[in-house]
């Protein structure tokens, strides 16, 4: 079977170098998912991956995107020509795919391809036809969780994912939104990152750590109140990922020295500042939405992390991890305060007995071994019924 993924994400250390080309932050949580199922995919199988990075006149110092490809074991990564004019940009990008696709063994191929970015998804979907190809898109987030969209965004991108053959959800509720036709599907939760570069973050003494949107609504606000009522200057607060309104982040961690931001920073240093907390927190509010649709932040990789996992509940995880985390009701302040107060006082024996459950459970589901055995056990049911 040959895989051909049409995505915008890109090799790991060539996402490092783009993203800072840019002075705007770009979501590294669809890169890291895309990224991580394309490497998955290719352990066993040769995966094509048609790469339409992002471009931007305002916010990318670059003038426009020159073409380029890159083998990475079984996996070669087309990074198409962006041009600087949108219409001539999107003329040339549908040439390019064709160009490319033709000159592939098509003989048991199969295309995968995200569905929050519209030229992504509309290319894809031609290669499809065109080629007469299963098409199976990868769902990750609410066509309206995607920052400064409209209803008529979300309104194309949902009539456009009808014509998929099937669907790789993150949860049950995002294939039900999607997949409006009941066309076969499978769902997971996330992929364990078996490979990163440790990198050294010693300095920054014992800590507890959250990497995520770093929106009001999301906890975070709830998290930095309930660390400041800790009272304890043994420890810092490491807060990293993207925010729209970084003086208000700063003005509430302002008077406190032991409350760092961080930044929005790339794998490695996720992981690593994962690795070595006391405690990795999820303050993601509990609701019916939130709870149907989302997947907190970086939660599959704090179970596979050597640190405690505290998180606001959640129907699915709780299921899997009851016995894994510490586990509060709410984002609420008491709550989350009561939760850190439980972590950081744990015994070392039940610290250690709780991170290697966790991580037992977690690679059990989500190391990239079983997500490749799984998805290339879906996909080739669709080969099937081409035959």
């Amino acid at each position: 079977m040959k895989i051909i993924y049409f995505t915008t994400a890109q090799e790991k250390e060539d996402y490092v170098s783009f993203s800072s080309a840019w002075n705007a932050t770009l979501n590294t949580a669809i890169q890291n998912l895309h990224n991580r199922l394309i490497r998955a995919l290719g352990m066993t199988h040769e995966v094509d991956v048609i790469s339409i990075r992002p471009f931007s006149r305002r916010f990318c110092s670059y003038k426009k995107l020159t073409a380029d490809s890159k083998q990475e074991g079984k996996i070669t990564w087309h990074y198409l020509e962006v041009k600087r004019l949108k219409l001539p940009r999107y003329v040339s990008i549908r040439k390019q795919c064709q160009k490319i696709v033709s000159k592939i063994n098509l003989k048991d191929a199969i295309i995968l391809t995200d569905t929050l970015n519209p030229n992504v998804l509309n290319n894809a979907c031609l290669i499809a036809e065109k080629f007469s190809l299963p098409i199976i898109g990868v769902c990750n987030n609410t066509p309206s969780g995607i920052h400064d969209t409209g209803k008529s965004y979300t309104s194309s991108i949902l009539s456009q994912a009808t014509d998929l053959s099937g669907f790789i959800s993150l949860t049950p509720g995002l294939n039900e939104l999607f997949n409006k036709y009941n066309r076969a599907n499978m769902t997971f939760e996330g992929i364990i990152d078996d490979k990163y570069q440790p990198i050294d973050v010693s300095m920054f003494g014992q800590y507890i750590f959250y990497d995520g949107s770093l929106e009001e609504k999301y906890g975070v606000y709830d998290l930095i109140r309930a660390f400041k009522d800790l009272r304890n200057n043994n420890y810092k607060l490491l807060l990293s990922g993207y925010h729209k309104n970084e003086n208000k982040l700063n003005k509430a961690i302002k008077d406190s020295d032991n409350i760092l931001y961080l930044g929005n920073l790339q794998n490695n240093e996720v992981l690593s500042l994962a690795n070595n907390a006391l405690v990795n927190v999820n303050p993601l509010p509990y609701t019916e939405d939130y709870d149907r649709y989302m997947i907190p932040d970086n939660i599959v990789d704090y179970f596979a992390a050597n640190a405690i996992t505290l998180s606001v509940r959640n129907r699915h995880f709780k299921k899997y991890f009851e016995n894994d985390a510490i586990w509060v009701n709410s984002s609420e302040t008491s709550d989350l305060l009561s939760g850190l107060k439980i972590a950081l006082n744990l015994s070392k024996e039940e610290r250690e007995a709780m991170i290697k459950k966790a991580n037992a459970d977690a690679n059990k589901l989500y190391s990239m071994t079983m997500i490749n055995h799984r998805t290339i056990l879906f996909l080739k049911q669709f080969l099937k019924q081409k035959e």
